[in-house]
């Protein structure tokens, strides 16, 4: 079975309605490592200032223990990943969450997690990824309709629950979505 990393956005998500056991039910069985120490990070960051949904992140024990970075060579290659996310920019300021999900996805064979459109459309041009290991909410939510977690108007209702929390899907996901659009 392939891991999953989520990134704090994918995290966020779900968190900030309330349906972290959506990712629990569809990814917790999946051995870990589910998250980063960075995204980890990134997500007591967010509730230091203030974001209270996070709490329910930090204490979802399913996530498992982060993985980290422990040789300077993955801390290279973290770093390249980094830079590249960033635009080539050096030293790069932010992605470091992103960088170490496509790292850790990359050298466990699994997927990767993300609504941030950047990191997904990076992490997709990259040929140890690529199409179909690069996921976001949207299709979290499909294959959860797949597999019998649930219907599709729970699905639909979850996403709009996400918007109305003020979240935002990737580009191509930002419409007016009916029931079908999770079949």
């Amino acid at each position: 079975m392939d891991i999953v990393i989520h990134d704090t956005v994918t995290l966020r998500h779900f968190a900030a309605v309330r349906r972290l056991d959506v990712l629990q039910i569809c990814h917790g069985h999946l051995p870990e490592p589910r998250w980063t120490e960075g995204i980890r990070s990134e997500i007591e960051a967010a509730h230091a200032a203030g974001e209270t949904h996070c709490t329910d992140i930090l204490r979802a024990s399913w996530l498992g223990t982060p993985a980290v970075v422990t040789t300077e060579t993955e801390l290279l290659d973290v770093y390249r990943l980094q830079v590249g996310l960033n635009g080539g920019k050096r030293p790069p300021t932010k992605h470091l969450g992103e960088a170490e999900g496509i790292f850790f996805a990359e050298q466990r064979h699994g997927r990767f997690a993300t609504d941030d459109n950047a990191a997904y459309e990076f992490a997709r041009r990259r040929s140890s990824l690529g199409v179909g290991r690069v996921i976001d909410s949207i299709h979290i939510l499909q294959t959860a309709v797949a597999d019998g977690v649930l219907t599709s108007v729970e699905a639909c209702g979850i996403a709009n629950d996400i918007e109305a929390a003020g979240r935002s899907f990737r580009p191509v996901h930002r419409r007016s979505r009916s029931p079908d659009y999770f079949n």
